[in-house]
Formats: C-alpha cells, structure tokens, sequence
C-alpha cells in the first residue's frame, strides 16, 4: 500500500471514534440528499440505486446533488425531484473553497434528514456532515468515510452499479431493482435520431454500428491512455463494412474530433460523423436505434448499455470487472496480464503506467469476432417511427 494512502487510511480509522454510527430509520426520512457530483458514466451505473431509493421512499422529497458535466445524464430521471449543483469541486483535483461553502450552505437550507453519498471523496462525506444532517451513508474508501454515520467499506473488487446498490442496502433500500443501469431518451432526441436514419437511409440496408473511438476526459481525470488506436477503429470499420454490410456511425464529444478524424481519414467507407453534433440525448436515441455499439471504456459505452443496444467494451487500463457493461449483450475485451498495475486497479486511482499499452493489447480479429457474434444473436427489430407511436 502507498505511504499516502496508509497514512490516510490510518488518519481515517483515528477520526471515525469520534463519529457514531447509526441505523437508518425509513419511517423518520421525508427528505434525501444523494451526492455524486460526477461523472457521466458514473451516474448512469447509478440508475439502479435511484430507482430503488425511489421505490423505498415513494413520499420523500430526493434531491440530487450533481456536477453540470454530469447533469444530462439525470436531467429526466423520474427518480428524482429536484438536482442540486455542486460545482467548483465535484471531479476536481483542487476544490474551490467558495463553491465548496455554498454548497454546503445550499444543503445545510435543505434540512435533509438522510444523505446518500456515492462518492469516494472525504469532501464529499464531509459537506454532508458540516450541512447537519444527522444521517449520511456511502462509500468509505480507505478511510474517507470516516464522518458517515454509515459506512460500505470499499475493499473488494466490486462492479460500480453494485457497490452504489451496497450504500443503499445499508441506507434500508430494499435491493430489489435490478442492477442494469438506464436511460430513455427523450421523444424530441428520437425525432433527431430519425431524421438522421432517414437521410443517410440507414434503415434500409445492413446493421447499424455506432462507434465511439474517443472518450478518456472529464473534469475528474484525463486517461487517453483507455482509448484504443484510430487506426485500427478504422480497420474494424471497413472489415464490418466489408464482411456484414454493416453502415458505420461516428460518435463522440467535440473534444473527441481529433481522433475521430484521424479514425475517418484511415477508412476506405463513408458514413455519418455526428461527432460533436449531438447533444447527450439525441446521442442517446441514435446509439439506441443502432445495432451494435462499441467502444472504449467511456461515458458513452455506459449510455450505450443504459439504452440496451448491444455492447462490445475495450478495457484498459480500468478494470471491467468494476466498470463493464452488465447485460448478456454486453461484451468486455481486456488483457489483465498486459498491464504492470492490474493489482492495483481494482481498489487504487485509476491510473497509467508510463507508455501505456493496456488497451493496445485487444487485436482488431478479437473486436470483431465479438461484434459479429452480438450481431448474429441479439438481432434487433429496428423500430420506425409509425411503429414507435
């Protein structure tokens, strides 16, 4: 274990004595506070634990405390009655002390009776503490947890969606919702994604496959090292193009432009580029119109999952076992014995060994022996939009 994170395990064991640890009393909670400031993906594996905190409390005003970069991922969540932003220090490296105050201040005016925090911070945990609220139950990851008055320790190798379902369980949620993360997207962003089969005449020909080269940044961290070479994005393009007629789509955030181009120059097909054209909901209808879905381990692969569209995931250097895709259309590929910090990752910061050849690893054979595969056993009625209405 690291020096640092020995001493703040250690700090963490001696500050929790003067904490007490309590039950949850569903029938003394009429107002929660749920805390997890970020990111994308990370809130959509949270889907399960909002619809169960929802089927626990039908009557309790549930707010949600979310980061703006995070917020279309909840914005419509039928969970949830209110957000909360607590911008200036969700995903951040260094907090901004001012918005840290205010959001405090902004839960302390709340006068919740029970926090849920789903995040591994100590500012996080802490907020709800100097807020008074008298009950806060997450995560205690080594040691951070130690103001909680209920702690789900993290120390095991545990898929995300599980261990937010774990903090619920231990805030008197009956587990009985499925964990299967979800998304619906809005009527107004399926138009879109029918306009967009329409003129490029998508719905007549070969399966659809979406493809998201990019991914690796948010305001928490900037891995590009999980990003799979473009080069052999566009291989895989052109042999599914080639092999079963399948019509690729580009997707992806602005700042994926770049490698998408880069991806797009190598190809030998033409097919829609939507990258940086979509807002998170129309990305979210067209990736669920689509046949297929693959990409690297991003907040878009988790969409894709949410949108029950078939998945194949490239991992690496995170783990799949914590971060993959859930359902039996969902396909991880990773090399655990191609990365030096495979012990480390289940538990420690998601990180990169200097030059980083994890994901590299995965061969363009092993990704579409994969996509072919869901393509011949998860085939997909294309739903129209006379049949949607």
């Amino acid at each position: 274990m690291p020096v640092r994170a020995a001493l703040v395990r250690a700090a963490g064991r001696a500050l929790r004595l003067g904490f007490r640890t309590s039950a949850v009393d569903p029938a003394a909670v009429r107002s929660i506070v749920v805390i997890k400031p970020c990111c994308l993906g990370d809130l959509l594996l949270a889907t399960p634990s909002l619809a169960a905190l929802r089927q626990a409390y039908p009557h309790a005003y549930i707010s949600l405390a979310v980061s703006s970069w995070a917020r279309p991922a909840v914005e419509n969540s039928p969970h949830v009655d209110a957000l909360i932003d607590c911008e200036g220090f969700a995903g951040q490296r260094w907090l901004r002390w001012s918005a840290y105050r205010r959001f405090v201040t902004t839960l302390r005016a709340g006068s919740y009776d029970l926090a849920i925090v789903l995040d591994r911070s100590l500012f996080a945990s802490l907020a709800a503490w100097r807020a008074g609220i008298p009950l806060r139950v997450g995560i205690d990851s080594g040691g951070r947890g130690f103001s909680l008055t209920g702690r789900v320790p993290w120390n095991q190798e545990r898929h995300e969606t599980d261990l937010y379902l774990d903090v619920m369980h231990a805030a008197s949620v009956p587990v009985s919702v499925a964990g299967q993360p979800f998304y619906r997207p809005a009527a107004i962003h399926q138009m879109f994604a029918d306009r967009v089969f329409e003129e490029w005449q998508l719905n007549d020909r070969g399966p659809v496959v979406v493809i998201h080269p990019g991914g690796g940044s948010n305001p928490g961290m900037k891995l590009e090292a999980k990003r799979w070479p473009a080069t052999r994005y566009a291989a895989l393009a052109d042999r599914l193009v080639d092999t079963v007629g399948a019509q690729v789509v580009v997707v992806g955030h602005a700042s994926d432009a770049p490698v998408a181009r880069q991806m797009r120059m190598a190809m030998r097909h033409e097919g829609p580029d939507l990258v940086g054209q979509t807002s998170f909901g129309q990305l979210a209808a067209v990736i669920e119109r689509g046949d297929l879905y693959i990409g690297n381990d991003a907040g878009t692969t988790h969409l894709a999952s949410a949108v029950d569209t078939p998945v194949v995931a490239l991992f690496g250097p995170t783990n799949p076992t914590v971060y993959g895709p859930r359902s039996e259309a969902g396909a991880a590929l990773f090399h655990a014995d191609a990365c030096p910090l495979r012990e480390r990752r289940a538990l420690g910061a998601v990180s990169a060994c200097p030059g980083c050849q994890c994901v590299k690893a995965i061969t363009v054979d092993e990704v579409q022996e994969e996509a072919v595969r869901l393509l011949q056993t998860h085939v997909r009625a294309r739903r129209t939009p006379t049949e949607r209405t």
